[in-house]
């Protein structure tokens, strides 16, 4: 594991250096080719013979994309995507070709999404508004070719690891003049300085608590409150981990420009501007342009800070690999049938483009049972805001509400940050037996804490509402 890292770390800063060279070529056309031809030289160095998959799945969406009806063509490419992914791909020894390495199902996990992606893109703009205040139907689409596809599927900017970034993204950074404009080194030095301290971070929890340790019998004989406690650190090692490689990632994508956009038009993970009238406007008039003015939210990946701090699951998800969690969300949730089901199917649909080892659908999707409980008391948390009826029981009493409240968020962020590293840790571990070796040397203690925290706090909802209702006046 620990090769794999440095190997995928020395890519990630070769591809960081190369953005100088790549952003210097003036012409468009000339910055594509140079990006498509490092991007392929990189999925051969990782895939070998195996670059067979990603050619293969990128010619057959290309053909999906230009030549079938928008109308149906995103639904062709999803499904075709993902039957490669999980078929074709993972399951390659059914038919009798060899396991493809770890790098090369990275390649392929991310071209999945691309390519999809782009599907939805187009089939987006055919039902964009009138009026299309986010650019939906912008020119980036207006022309789309089989080349323009493999350009997009090879570009060296997010082929290996992402983040996942649309086409029109893609597009404006070869022919919006924001990409010559920003302050890459700027962004991407603050980046480093921070990966840096990770990296620091990462070393020392995985040398003193590495993950398989939960397996040893030395483990075993410690207290049940050390086995306990041995989530937190080792989810420390997880988070310093996808810390690194998604920041890394997010420095390529600064230094070749991509995702570069002026703040005034609202950039978003993954989306890119909300306003792309006012983007269109200031490309076309780009000495007017400031470098402090352009940011890269757009390629966004992960707000660390915002992780570390929010005290629900619900928002360290939507904040954990947001240009990800975008693409869940347009392309899976939104259009989900059944309303009800749809957290459900977005995180299977997650585990799944993940693998097929146990440990993932043990992490992603058994967030569902833990969902319930948080949202109880997150609703008791917003009750004890000042002017709420229920915090105006207690009176005027502000030093008591705010301390009430303060507890529930104390309670909400120790729940969300146990519920985290619990998981985590099957992520971590992903065979089944090794997951429930370790569960069981803790008597399922995650399991039984939600279980309780929930029927409390279904009493605390009733004993409220039954609280409520007495103090209503009641009607003459």
């Amino acid at each position: 594991m620990l090769l794999d890292d440095l190997i995928y770390v020395g890519l990630l800063l070769m591809c960081i250096g190369f953005g100088k060279v790549y952003r210097e070529i003036e012409s468009p056309r000339s910055r594509q080719w140079a990006g498509t031809g490092l991007g392929l030289f990189l999925v051969v160095l990782v895939s070998k013979t195996h670059v067979i998959h990603p050619l293969i799945s990128t010619f057959v969406n290309a053909l999906i994309i230009t030549q079938l009806s928008p109308r149906i063509s995103h639904l062709v490419s999803f499904f075709f995507s993902f039957f490669y992914l999980l078929v074709i791909f993972r399951l390659s020894e059914w038919f009798g070709l060899p396991t493809p390495p770890g790098h090369a199902n990275l390649v392929q996990m991310m071209l999945t999404l691309k390519l999809a992606g782009l599907a939805f893109e187009v089939n987006s703009a055919t039902t964009a508004p009138q009026d299309d205040p986010q650019g939906i139907s912008s020119a980036a689409l207006a022309r789309l070719g089989l080349l323009d596809v493999f350009h997009y599927a090879f570009s060296y900017i997010g082929v290996l690891t992402g983040p996942y970034y649309r086409y029109r993204t893609y597009w404006d950074s070869l022919h919006r003049p924001f990409a010559a404009k920003a302050d890459h080194w700027g962004h991407t030095y603050k980046k480093l300085v921070q990966i840096s301290g990770f990296t620091f971070c990462f070393l020392l929890s995985n040398f003193f608590f590495p993950a398989k340790y939960s397996l040893t019998d030395e483990f075993a004989d410690r207290s049940f409150l050390y086995r306990c406690w041995y989530i937190y650190p080792t989810f420390v090692t997880f988070r310093m981990r996808m810390y690194i490689g998604m920041m890394l990632s997010e420095c390529v994508c600064q230094m070749a420009g991509l995702g570069a956009y002026p703040t005034k038009c609202e950039p978003v993970s993954g989306l890119g501007p909300k306003d792309y009238k006012t983007t269109i406007a200031l490309s076309n008039d780009p000495r007017s342009i400031k470098p402090h003015e352009l940011d890269f939210e757009t390629v966004h990946n992960m707000n660390v800070w915002e992780v570390e701090k929010c005290i629900l699951v619900r928002d360290a998800m939507k904040k954990w690999n947001t240009c990800v969690q975008y693409w869940m969300a347009v392309c899976v949730y939104k259009r989900f049938p059944h309303r009800g089901l749809r957290t459900a199917a977005t995180l299977t649909l997650s585990a799944l483009w993940h693998g097929y080892l146990p440990g993932y659908y043990l992490c992603i999707c058994q967030i569902t049972f833990f969902l319930p409980m948080e949202d109880i008391y997150a609703r008791v948390y917003r009750k004890y805001s000042r002017g709420h009826p229920v915090s105006a029981l207690i009176g005027q009493d502000f030093a008591l509400v705010d301390c009430i409240k303060l507890s529930l968020h104390c309670l909400l962020w120790f729940t969300r940050i146990t519920c985290m590293s619990y998981l985590g840790l099957s992520f971590q571990l992903l065979e089944l037996s090794e997951t429930l070796t370790f569960y069981r040397s803790i008597y399922f203690a995650g399991h039984v804490l939600v279980l309780v925290l929930y029927l409390l706090g279904r009493l605390a909802l009733f004993r409220s509402s039954t609280v409520l209702q007495a103090d209503k006046p009641k009607d003459s």
